[in-house]
């Protein structure tokens, strides 16, 4: 079971988080930048799910970034922020500094734990030496499914993900977190057949 950082000041929403992804992901609750780090020092985070807004500075983004930068520089963990806080150019500014994933609050827990599902896809199928591109082909699926990333890749990870599916195209994109006719599209563009099970 892979250990989840929640980080918000909220205390009712640590608690609905905790009870609502309790039974897929060991928690942490922190509830401003103090215990958030004394939990990174202590314990490896796999997954973060950081809000941006914390004491002292509930209405800026100063301590969640905080937290997001200590997770970026000096973990391997995916980080994903959930936040209130309405900006519309904050969120591609998190994406190339590495976050994983944004998610406005108030947030639907079937969405979470999709997002959740893909950070956790991400570590358990990539090596070391994959993981920047494949980050990098991930943050730009955020905004428009796999285009605009690196064509080697998307064919690469696409073909690792459809083969773990056994060429289940609703499955594949499902855990790309595309659409079923976009992953369609990715197999005519990268000539990419399916198998003929005859």
């Amino acid at each position: 079971m892979k250990n989840l950082l929640l980080v918000d000041d909220d205390t009712a929403i640590l608690k609905q988080l905790s009870f609502a992804l309790g039974s897929h992901y060991h928690i942490f609750e922190a509830k401003n930048t103090q215990e958030a780090f004394g939990i990174i020092e202590k314990h490896h985070i796999d997954i973060a799910l950081v809000d941006l807004g914390l004491p002292p500075f509930e209405n800026s983004h100063r301590e969640g970034r905080i937290i997001i930068n200590k997770l970026l520089q000096e973990s391997d963990a995916k980080v994903l922020v959930l936040t209130g806080q309405e900006d519309e150019d904050y969120p591609k500014e998190l994406i190339e500094m590495g976050v994983f994933d944004y998610i406005a609050k108030p947030v639907a827990i079937p969405s979470l734990l999709q997002s959740l599902k893909r950070a956790s896809f991400f570590i358990d199928n990539t090596t070391t030496k994959e993981k920047d591109s494949v980050t990098l082909l991930f943050q730009t699926s955020l905004e428009d499914g796999l285009k605009g990333s690196a064509d080697k890749a998307q064919k690469e990870l696409l073909t690792r993900v459809l083969h773990q599916t056994h060429f289940n195209v609703n499955q594949t994109a499902k855990i790309l977190g595309i659409s079923r006719e976009n992953c369609y599209y990715f197999l005519k563009k990268f000539g990419i057949e399916r198998p003929n099970n005859d």
